[in-house]
């Protein structure tokens, strides 16, 4: 273990705090894949219908750009701790709330409060694993790979409980998840975590003019919308259509998040040999748009499970290459809003889901999400071509 801090380059009295850090970004990861796999067991006890299931995605995506902004202002009114503290309680009375609660109401405002708990710790264990590291980009991949552990846990999880004690003991598992959040939460509240906020980053937001902005945020828009309804949709989706056994409808989430860990490793390899990110995205989206198109194609487990691990390796990279492709002014303060964007994307598509699925099926409306990877397409074509016309002038 010495060896890993020695290589992260993080001195010896922050060492117990990247601990900390780390767990809690591990646990995030279990809470925030868990609420799609327990989602079919709370509409059958709610009778929701699909319009009101997809509200909750909806609404924990609202939390979590709730948190992000909110994260990034209230640290100078009541310092970083407090507002950690105050925020990050969200994730583990969300839960308790969810397993509690009588009516879709409080079920919205329960998956409210873990995106808003999910928001606050994946600000504040990004930005404090920056300042302790000194080996930066190496402890923000463990950190990651942290998350993409917990998230590809999480269905396993809840597998174990529903199989030892039945339909009912998928309850347990938001439970369990939320009593380690908690300890997460009192680790957070003992720990040395740095009071003095990050310094304001000055400057005009000029970038708002720039197409060079605009493009690659309206294509994360539409990314992330189809990411969210991916993530939060596909287990109510296998076990409603049959394709795939119930067993294994409810780890689809495992497998996405294997491939997405798997995908995420070839890309960083490849990315350091391909000079040209656009050409990488390009080649990534329409990989995805293929593999999602015969997803939605297949009638029998297994084209469906090679499409879903196709699917998974293909959007593993799409985010962060966007992100570390985009030109002009590359600020802090821009990079939060194109995420800001993004995630309006996250919260808008997972509701239109799952009103066409009520108005039509729940097979023609995640079929939307194949319009959505085209239209993605279409804006990296539109971003190779603008960028192209940039550098002849």
């Amino acid at each position: 273990m010495q060896k890993v801090f020695v290589w992260l380059g993080v001195k010896p009295e922050n060492r117990s705090l990247l601990v900390t850090i780390n767990l809690s970004f591990f646990f995030s990861g279990l809470m925030m894949v868990m609420l799609g796999v327990i989602l079919p067991y709370i509409r059958d006890d709610h009778a929701l219908s699909y319009t009101q299931a997809g509200m909750m995605f909806s609404t924990h995506q609202f939390g979590n750009l709730t948190a992000v902004l909110t994260a990034g202002a209230l640290p100078y009114v009541i310092w970083r701790k407090k507002s950690t503290l105050i925020l990050g309680a969200g994730s583990t009375l969300g839960l308790v709330l969810a397993v509690l609660a009588g009516n879709p109401f409080l079920l919205m405002i329960a998956f409210a409060m873990t995106g808003i708990g999910r928001g606050t710790f994946a600000n504040v264990c990004n930005s404090v694993n920056a300042e302790i590291a000194g080996n930066k980009a190496a402890a923000l991949n463990v950190l990651h790979s942290g998350y993409a552990m917990g998230a590809l846990l999480s269905p396993i999880v809840v597998f174990a409980y529903v199989t030892i004690f039945g339909v009912p003991g998928w309850r347990l598992a938001p439970a369990t998840v939320a009593a380690c959040l908690a300890t997460a939460w009192i680790l957070i509240a003992c720990s040395k975590l740095p009071e003095v906020p990050p310094k304001k980053e000055k400057g005009a937001l000029t970038f708002l003019k720039q197409r060079n902005f605009w493009i690659p945020a309206m294509l994360l828009f539409f990314y992330l919308a189809v990411e969210v309804s991916i993530i939060g949709w596909f287990v109510l989706y296998f076990l409603d259509i049959g394709v795939l056994p119930s067993w294994l409808s409810g780890l689809v989430p495992t497998l996405l998040w294997s491939m997405i860990m798997v995908g995420r490793i070839v890309v960083a390899a490849v990315s350091l040999r391909v000079r040209n990110k656009n050409m990488l995205l390009l080649v990534m989206t329409i990989a995805a748009m293929i593999s999602f198109a015969g997803l939605l194609l297949s009638a029998t487990a297994v084209p469906s499970v090679i499409f879903l691990i196709l699917l998974g390796l293909s959007m593993a990279g799409v985010y962060p290459t966007t992100i570390a492709s985009m030109t002009g002014e590359n600020s802090a303060v821009s990079i939060g809003f194109t995420i800001a964007i993004a995630t309006a994307g996250g919260i808008l598509m997972p509701i239109i889901i799952g009103a066409v699925a009520d108005f039509r099926s729940i097979s023609e409306a995640i079929g939307l999400l194949l319009v959505g990877l085209l239209v993605v397409v279409v804006f990296v074509v539109v971003k190779i071509v603008d960028e192209r016309k940039m550098d002849k002038t």
